[in-house]
């Protein structure tokens, strides 16, 4: 029975990952293009609409989409991770906000690589990116170019964020669906509480990773922070707050849903 209920909450995470990318997808980019200091002319944008027509006008709506396939192809199994350590941590009785940070920082590992390769094809200008093998191409010139830990620089910016955003998002979820509130609002006011609290880490952490790994201008996450303080000021670290927002409102708002849906039967209703 509890080999069945793992596979279950595997299965729902998977379907949840899936259908989250789907949703959120176009606003992740116009966030992470905000967010970037590797364009020049992505820096000089004033805010998330700027950033959207000219993306639009310059190299078409597809380049929204620039660097979906990695997600595609691993976020439902990240999340599947996410979840499924998730309930391990509360089957030992942990409350939410606990599991939601154990397993958002064991979590980080996995989803490392996707997210720099991902984040890395959403900066690429969609006319020199070519077909949908981008991501591959890229993933492989990371590799050869600097190595394994290519794919791992912002590592610990990450597992900072996610500790701290899965506890304030399981605690969110929990308790809308304790106050009665809809699966599909619980949801998408607990990708808002994530990002509440880790939008500083998120620019920083989008700053390393899209950043020239030849040549990095920034050593750690410390050092990124200060630099983007000093050019433009503590809210500088808040930039792509409103992307950021409405993306993970309609991305968790579907996945939250999905997930639990899903693994509801598994867990024999406790969420």
């Amino acid at each position: 029975r509890l080999g069945e209920d793992a596979a279950s909450m595997s299965l729902a995470g998977l379907a949840a990952g899936v259908a989250q990318v789907l949703a959120e997808h176009p606003l992740d980019t116009l966030k992470v293009r905000l967010q970037t200091r590797a364009r020049v002319d992505l820096r000089t944008a004033l805010d998330w609409r700027g950033v959207l027509v000219s993306t639009v006008r310059g190299e078409g709506m597809s380049a929204l989409y620039l660097g979906i396939w990695p997600r595609i192809l691993t976020y439902g199994a990240v999340k599947a991770s996410l979840f499924a350590l998730y309930e391990t941590f509360r089957g030992g009785d942990l409350a939410p906000a606990s599991a939601g940070a154990l397993a958002g920082a064991c979590n980080a590992l996995p989803s490392c690589p996707p997210e720099v390769v991902k984040s890395r094809c959403q900066v690429s200008m969609h006319g020199a990116q070519g077909d949908g093998w981008h991501f591959v191409r890229t993933s492989h010139e990371l590799v050869t170019k600097h190595g394994m830990r290519a794919l791992f620089r912002g590592l610990p910016t990450l597992a900072l964020r996610d500790t701290v955003g899965y506890s304030c998002l399981f605690t969110a979820f929990d308790a809308g669906e304790r106050g009665g509130l809809p699966r599909w609002l619980a949801g998408g006011l607990a990708g808002c509480s994530f990002y509440a609290a880790t939008m500083p880490i998120d620019r920083v952490k989008t700053v390393l990773m899209t950043q020239s790994f030849a040549c990095p201008a920034y050593a750690s996450g410390w050092h990124a922070a200060w630099d983007i303080i000093v050019r433009e000021g503590v809210l500088g670290l808040y930039r792509g707050t409103v992307p950021a927002l409405l993306r993970t409102f309609v991305g968790q708002a579907v996945g939250l849903t999905v997930y639990s849906a899903m693994a509801r039967p598994a867990t024999g209703g406790r969420r």
